[in-house]
């Protein structure tokens, strides 16, 4: 940076997400295999960025609801990519290769280590094989009210030491000797010591050593199918952010469970207020250091602020306020949140217009599509909402006449990503190549 740019701290949100979207551009740790393949990625990068801020690029951009689809169509399976980390690796440039024009398309999703899940093992997550029928093609999360509801001030007081001394022994009895470690807010000098000086915990620290290894081997197999695709012209659309989700969530979810927080909501509403306030400060402050990544934009798995959760009432009071706050600190560094609104928001539609304009990219489930254009088109870009249930069962034809009507409402003047309400796994290829098509022929910008 010259004497004369501005430094980060001076610069306008928008200033700030054009640095960003630079880097999205221009990838300094990316290798092009080709100038051809450089000049896609930046065709695609561009498509995308345009219609974040509201305008029409050449034609509508595509997000592919692949999910772990290349995995099935390779003759494997979840359980598979879980164990066999070059097989899924194999496979996933095979697909590419065979597919070929996308927008944008990433390695395995979601997709955890198989041998270090066998060894801390989660009672709140079911993997196949693990918990579910190894022919299972995705995992379960197990709710349950994992903090009491009498813990609210205990976990303000100092998050990583209850999520260690308490939620991690409660979810999993591997770290069931982390409930024995004092309270590491108190520490003074070097407790580490002491601590294992139990065999129990020295045992448990000595297993994760042991699996270091094996985590070392899944990660670099994920960042070594990424680069390989990104060199081939591929983007990323998502960077990262999963854990900038709505403070709401992360209690109903993570801690306390549906039951839990319904009996919150009405029980101690001032404390579920005062947690989500605390909750908010930790993640803004994440926020406030947030790096450099392959995209800008953050997706935001949204579980519990859809139609049939709560009232409109009770939207405005316990999910928006601290939600919009999430997404205006996100705004204010440059980045692009995009909440996959999970479920039906058509009630929320109004409410959640309260953006700056250009600043937030939604992605809809099972909203309608017309009226939500109708409602945020000129505050903000949409993406959705093919069903998954068309995109796994349906054809060719339905495919068409339903891209078709999607682009036909949400595409003009700019803002539209077609994408899917969900992910699919066993599918059908020639539905996702039906979806790409009808970008290509329905979706050119007409200027």
């Amino acid at each position: 940076m010259n004497d004369t740019a501005k430094k980060w701290e001076e610069m306008t949100w928008q200033e700030k997400r054009e640095v960003r979207f630079k880097r999205w551009l221009n990838p300094p740790d990316v290798k092009f295999v080709s100038p051809e393949a450089e000049r896609l990625y930046k065709e695609r990068v561009t498509r995308f960025i345009k219609a974040i801020k509201l305008e029409e690029p050449d034609r509508v951009p595509v997000m592919l609801p692949h999910g772990n689809f290349p995995a099935y169509w390779g003759g494997a399976t979840f359980r598979t990519i879980m164990y066999d980390y070059k097989k899924g690796h194999e496979i996933w440039k095979k697909y590419m290769e065979e597919f070929g024009d996308m927008d944008t398309f990433n390695g395995p999703a979601f997709i955890p280590s198989g041998k270090i899940s066998e060894v801390i093992a989660s009672k709140t997550q079911k993997l196949p094989g693990l918990g579910l029928p190894e022919d299972a093609s995705m995992y379960q999360f197990v709710e349950g009210e994992y903090m009491k509801a009498d813990e609210y001030d205990a976990y303000m007081m100092d998050a990583t030491d209850y999520n260690i001394r308490v939620m991690m022994p409660r979810t999993s009895d591997f770290f069931k000797s982390f409930a024995k470690l004092p309270p590491l807010r108190m520490s003074i000098g070097n407790p580490w010591v002491a601590a294992l000086a139990d065999p129990e915990i020295r045992q448990t620290f000595q297993s994760l050593m042991d699996l270091s290894d094996e985590y070392i081997k899944w990660r670099t197999a994920g960042m070594e199918i990424n680069n390989y695709i990104r060199s081939h012209g591929y983007p990323s659309l998502f960077g990262g952010g999963p854990l900038l989700g709505a403070p709401f969530d992360h209690f109903a979810d993570v801690l306390r469970g549906t039951h839990g927080i319904v009996m919150d909501m009405y029980r101690q509403p001032e404390k579920l207020h005062e947690a989500m306030e605390s909750q908010l400060k930790l993640v803004t402050s994440q926020i406030k250091n947030f790096p450099m990544m392959s995209s800008p934009v953050c997706i935001m798995p949204l579980h519990k602020g859809d139609d049939t959760f709560m009232s409109d009432a009770q939207f405005e009071e316990y999910y928006w306020p601290t939600l919009r706050a999430v997404f205006l600190a996100m705004i204010d560094e440059g980045l692009v949140p995009m909440p996959f609104a999970e479920g039906k928001y058509n009630n929320r539609l109004k409410q959640i217009a309260d953006t700056p304009r250009s600043g937030v990219v939604w992605w809809f489930d099972q909203t309608d599509m017309a009226e939500a254009k109708r409602i945020l088109g000129d505050v903000c870009c949409i993406v959705g909402n093919v069903p998954t249930s068309i995109m796994m069962t349906g054809n060719v034809e339905q495919i068409t006449v339903t891209c078709r009507k999607l682009i036909e409402d949400c595409a003009p003047g700019g803002g539209y990503i077609l994408g899917g309400g969900a992910s699919i796994d066993k599918g059908k290829i020639e539905n996702l190549r039906a979806m790409m098509a009808a970008a290509k022929e329905y979706g050119v910008s007409k200027k």
